[in-house]
């Protein structure tokens, strides 16, 4: 094949591409450090711009009091900002809106990672721009290299600063245009000194810390990286959008080839040192084929172990075709050199090697041998799984090899002995796909010895006269090998289809169960309960409440024993660090126990702890237990940051609820105590001068008044009992009207110019319900009639029972004002007072939020609907009847 060779495009890469064109396109000027001069090259890029008739429209430009980016503003026309207000101080900020009724050809928008202030559509200035994008604007824009959200950490390592402003990485991805502008540090730190990039103040302090050489030098080399990643994608993107399949060997990548049979740690460590060589990033690769051995897969999980401390990424390929799925990879990732060790061809293999096939197919590689010892034989290793079925395959070829001799000697006389040979080809291809590739053979070759025995002449024995049953004999040989062979390959391919089909089945299943669970509890139990049902091992979840506490398991399933001493020291090792340990790692690997950290967002929740005594590091790693721990920590993540959100939420509506009844105090309680000192103080000092009839009055208001106030009070303790849950319910049997007759005593004072109109049903059950609570309910909805009703009006009280005879209804009726449709609701809410209506300035809030709260504990509703003839509120409260003693006593004896 050539370089040059075609292929068809591949979809993803040509979707890619059209979404650059289909919408505005970005183009980024991309720098190490503040300084480096994007700003000012972008508006010399769009002065050429200007003068090629192209319209270009300033959006936001910042000079940080250059004057020779200054001067570049003039000739182009800027959209005038928006003016925000925010803590007291007047802020300029980018009007999208303006940008979008304009809709220029070029749009510049500079400093990508510039947040907005408060008041704007977007709160960062990078949403502004993938709107513009998104209605077809190119923009033109400008962002440092510390400013990407990948490399901040990276950044604040080196600087010791951490930047606050950040841009997500894929925005930079979706640029059409990528322009570099470097400058070395050298030149940078002279612009400094000579004011041309901070004040002078602000440059001294500048070159002490976050300017110097080192520093620079690092970031310059981020942004030359971040660029190179950027180039190479765009070339892969392009390379595979025109369907060419060769790769450009622009940038060294090397790609190690490994498998089990001894050679990979050589290989990797040779790898290594060509790798550091070169400066090229490396990958080891392996094949599973789904014929490795026990002692392959132990020996591949060392290599592998070994290339991840060396630097190397790792990655399992699956497919039958070793060669083919090597170059697939090497060809989709723009590797350059293949590395690996030369494979020996046995004279009984019917195939080439794989280094041979390597050699010939990969002319667009540079293709590497190390050398490395010839393995040598191993007598009796078998696959995993075949210690125990091995001799049962060949018994089930050799039963399909007799029933095919069976089946042709009873129709040896109706067909003639070519058709024959098909009976024992189908036994070949049965045999083939119910097993492996070596049954297949050793049934091929059976079937050729027994088909000549039997049916060619001279018939029993393998001597054959006739020319044409030696060549029927023989293509049916090279038939039956062929056969076989394709139908165990396919047979092959199709278990390792179905493997992967699994373990995607069982990773949805797994998220789906634990974006179900609500809190951390049960993330924890559906972690270990999925992964134990699908990994057939022991699991716990380790955890530690803080830094002091020892770690304990906090999740298990049917873990009978304890953890000892050194799976503890492990566990606490992982949750310390960040890093696995225990079996297959480089820490306490003697252990029988694997802890991988459950980590997100930087921290480090829990471990997860595998049970592997009967695994090795292949299976091991062939469980995919990393992608589990990560959605085991993404799910733990979110449940703590909502509960985080509820407790923050609840603090919110705390602080509210204070400051309501601070506020209630000191309005709704003040005024009964100003009344009371007032007359109370008018007796004391003109007692003598008062006539009777006005002492007695102002007896009556103190009295009054302090009545009121022991309302205010007790409804103040009564709703702080209900919101702790210190209020026990202590239910009994009473009926309705024994309740409604001591409630209308207890407020007959609040009635003296009004009408009490009562229909009460004679057929009402008894009510089991706390007495003095339901009273005190309805206590506050009679206060509430008569503080709204006009003198001389009717307070309607009505009881009956439901059609359905499940619940007792109560509604209490005045003729005031009433209230709004829209405040309904919100009147059983602590502390509203509303504005007009039934609510008003009266009281504090708290008399119908208590009715709400005393009937809901007994399984009741109350309403606030419209009055009685269109006037008026009426107040329905609905209480659940409950049967009782005496009617289950009426049934009798069962």
């Amino acid at each position: 094949m050539s370089s040059g060779a075609e292929h068809r495009p591949d979809p993803d890469a040509l979707l890619r591409c059209q979404a650059q064109t289909d919408s505005g396109g970005l183009k980024v000027f991309l720098g190490a450090a503040p300084g480096v001069g994007k700003t000012y090259q972008m508006l010399q890029s769009a002065h050429e711009l200007r003068r090629q008739g192209v319209d270009v429209v300033l959006g936001a430009i910042e000079s940080h009091g250059r004057s020779d980016t200054e001067a570049l503003r003039a000739g182009l026309e800027q959209l005038p900002p928006q003016t925000l207000s925010h803590a007291g101080k007047r802020f300029e900020e980018f009007d999208l809106d303006a940008a979008l009724a304009r809709r220029p050809d070029v749009l510049i928008v500079d400093e990508l990672a510039h947040r907005n202030i408060p008041g704007t559509r977007h709160s960062w200035r990078y949403q502004d721009i993938e709107e513009l994008l998104a209605n077809g604007i190119t923009v033109w824009t400008a962002v440092n290299i510390q400013h990407l959200e990948s490399l901040s950490d990276v950044v604040a390592s080196i600087t010791g600063v951490r930047m606050r402003e950040t841009v997500p990485d894929a925005l930079l991805s979706r640029a059409r245009d990528c322009v570099l502008v470097d400058l070395t540090p050298s030149e940078l730190i002279t612009r400094l000194r000579q004011g041309k990039v901070y004040l002078p103040e602000q440059a001294r302090a500048a070159l002490d810390g976050y300017f110097s050489p080192a520093n620079l030098s690092a970031l310059r080399e981020l942004a030359v990286q971040a660029m190179a990643e950027r180039l190479d994608a765009d070339l892969r993107d392009t390379m595979q959008s025109r369907g060419i399949a060769e790769p450009w060997h622009i940038r060294a990548r090397m790609l190690v080839a490994v498998d089990g049979s001894g050679q990979g740690e050589a290989l990797v460590r040779a790898g290594r040192r060509l790798s550091e060589r070169r400066k090229a990033p490396w990958t080891v690769v392996t094949v599973d084929n789904g014929r490795r051995t026990v002692d392959e897969r132990d020996r591949l999980g060392r290599v592998f172990d070994l290339a991840v401390r060396l630097g190397a990424e790792t990655r399992t390929l699956r497919g039958h075709d070793v060669a083919e799925e090597l170059l697939a990879y090497a060809r989709h990732h723009q590797v350059t050199t293949l590395i690996l060790g030369r494979s020996h061809n046995q004279w009984w293999r019917f195939r080439r090697s794989t280094s041979r096939r390597l050699i010939r197919q990969a002319e667009a590689f540079e293709v590497t041998f190390v050398p490395v010892p010839r393995r040598q034989r191993r007598h009796g290793v078998r696959r995993a799984d075949a210690r125990s079925v091995h001799w049962r395959d060949y018994l089930w070829a050799l039963l399909c090899v007799g029933s095919a001799t069976a089946v042709s000697l009873a129709l040896q006389h109706l067909l003639p002995l070519g058709n024959l040979s098909l009976v024992f080809l189908t036994a070949v291809l049965w045999v083939a796909a119910r097993t492996g590739t070596r049954p297949a053979l050793f049934t091929a070759l059976t079937s050729f010895l027994t088909y000549n025995f039997f049916f060619t002449e001279p018939q029993l024995t393998f001597n054959m006269t006739e020319t044409d049953e030696s060549l029927t004999v023989v293509f049916f040989l090279i038939i039956a090998l062929i056969g076989g062979k394709l139908a165990a390959r396919l047979q092959q391919q199709i278990q390792l289809l179905r493997q992967s089909n699994d373990q995607a089945r069982e990773h949805l299943a797994f998220t789906r169960r634990l974006a179900a669970a609500p809190d951390i509890q049960s993330v924890q139990l559906e972690a270990v309960t999925a992964l134990q049902q699908q990994l057939k091992q022991p699991v716990i979840i380790i955890h530690r409440q803080s830094d002091q506490d020892q770690p304990t398991v906090v999740a298990e399933r049917d873990h009978p024993e304890p953890l000892d001493t050194a799976a503890k020291s492990a566990a606490a090792w992982s949750l310390g660090n960040g890093q696995p340990s225990g079996a297959f790692s480089d820490t306490l690997s003697s252990l029988n126990w694997r802890f991988e950290p459950i980590e997100a967002d930087g921290q480090v929740f829990a471990v997860l702890g595998i049970d592997t005594t009967n695994l090795d590091a292949e299976q091991y790693r062939g469980l995919a237990v990393e992608t589990y721990t990560h959605q085991i920590a993404l799910a733990w993540f979110r449940t703590e940051l909502a509960t985080n959100l509820s407790a923050a939420r609840i603090a919110e509506e705390t602080e509210r609820l204070r400051s309501a009844l601070l506020s209630s105090i000191s309005h709704d309680l003040r005024t009964p105590l100003a009344t009371m000192i007032g007359s109370a103080s008018t007796l004391q000092s003109l007692s003598a001068k008062l006539a009777p009839e006005d002492r007695q009055s102002l007896l009556e208001s103190i009295l009054s008044e302090g009545q009121r106030l022991d309302r205010y009070i007790r409804n103040l303790l009564d709703m702080t009992r209900l919101g702790h849950g210190t209020l026990k319910i202590e239910r009994d049997w009473i009926a309705l009207t024994d309740i409604l007759s001591s409630a209308l005593r207890r407020t007959r004072d609040l009635f003296p110019n009004l009408h009490i109109e009562r229909q009460i049903a004679d057929d009402l059950p008894l009510l089991f319900v706390h007495p003095a609570l339901l009273e005190q309910a309805i206590v506050n909805v009679l206060e509430n009639a008569a503080k709204f009703a006009p003198p001389q009006s009717t307070v309607s009280i009505k009881a009956w029972l439901d059609q359905a005879g499940e619940r007792i209804k109560l509604s209490i009726a005045d003729e005031g004002p009433g209230i709004p449709p829209a405040q309904r609701r919100q009147v059983f809410d602590m502390f509203f007072t509303g504005g007009d209506g039934d609510r008003g300035p009266y009281g504090s809030g708290l008399g119908l939020a208590i009715c709400h709260g005393m009937v809901a504990a007994h399984g009741g509703d109350i309403a606030a609907l419209e009055g009685l003839n269109g006037r008026g509120t009426r107040i329905d409260i609905a209480l659940p009847v409950v049967e009782s003693p005496a009617d289950e006593n009426s049934q009798g004896p069962i």
